[in-house]
């Protein structure tokens, strides 16, 4: 089992958080081991999306005051934004696209403050764990191009989802060598791995509200994607957040992980009413 010896925390716009740790051979399967564990991913090789295809889809640019970090985040409600936890924690203020594929022509932008943002009170940054925020935000009127995504309902609140075919979703780096965030949203679609066989790669990282994927063919997430949604490929239901993903590059074969979101149900329905 992998066991990681480190945690730096990088104080940029590229990435939250990196863990390193040494190298594990056992699991061929999963590609090459982890280097680098970084909480900003991205989607690589992935495909471009057309208008309307996603319009659950939220980009987010948190502000510190100085600088300004780019994530993902999905549309719950006229009036909520979900996202990653680990994407809020430097924010003053969060400003939120939706409505359009493109990064910079979106239908509506709306900006409130830090005091919008709930993070989930046992977020922790050394671990991961709880990798989720809800941000509050003006109501948007639906349309075509707006409509939010659905969450997981209670009688399915508990399946594992392993095998099941996902997609993930977001306006990140399209290669290795990208030289900054795709302009149009770009998606690809994976499959869901059991959580022992993801714990053999990232450890006691893995826990109960985590879900993960394969990446193969040099598809995968990496820097620009954290916040984004997970959803079921056939009916658009969301059961992940991008939370991070681990390897010598993002267009390797180790598996990314995601916050479960059906472990967060009531936590929702506490806050927002949904």
């Amino acid at each position: 089992m992998k066991s990681f010896i480190a945690l730096s925390i990088l104080l940029s716009t590229a990435s939250a958080f990196e863990i390193r740790g040494t190298r594990n051979t056992q699991r061929e399967r999963l590609g090459s081991m982890v280097q680098k564990l970084v909480a900003t991913p991205r989607i690589t090789n992935a495909r471009t999306a057309v208008p309307n295809e996603f319009p659950y889809q939220a980009g987010l640019s948190f502000f510190d005051g100085e600088k300004c970090q780019f994530c993902g985040g999905s549309l719950i409600s006229k009036e909520w934004v979900m996202t990653a936890a680990h994407c809020t924690l430097t924010a003053v203020k969060v400003r939120i696209y939706v409505g359009s594929i493109n990064r910079l022509d979106y239908i509506e932008c709306l900006e409130v403050e830090k005091s919008n943002i709930i993070v989930h009170p046992k977020f922790d940054m050394r671990t991961t764990r709880n990798d989720i925020a809800l941000i509050e935000i003006p109501a948007v009127t639906y349309s075509a191009a707006i409509q939010p995504v659905s969450l997981p309902t209670r009688p399915s609140s508990n399946p594992n989802y392993v095998y099941k075919t996902v997609v993930a979703s977001g306006w990140g780096y399209t290669s290795d060598t990208s030289p900054s965030h795709s302009p149009v949203l770009q998606f690809a679609s994976f499959k869901v791995i059991t959580n022992t066989i993801c714990a053999e790669v990232y450890g006691s990282y893995i826990d109960k509200g985590k879900i993960c994927t394969a990446a193969v063919n040099r598809i995968g997430i990496c820097f620009g994607d954290s916040g984004g949604p997970l959803v079921l490929e056939k009916s658009n239901i969301q059961i992940g957040i991008i939370s991070f993903f681990a390897n010598d590059e993002c267009e390797g074969n180790a598996p990314a992980v995601y916050t479960r979101v059906t472990s967060y149900l009531d936590w929702i329905r506490e806050n927002t009413g949904l």
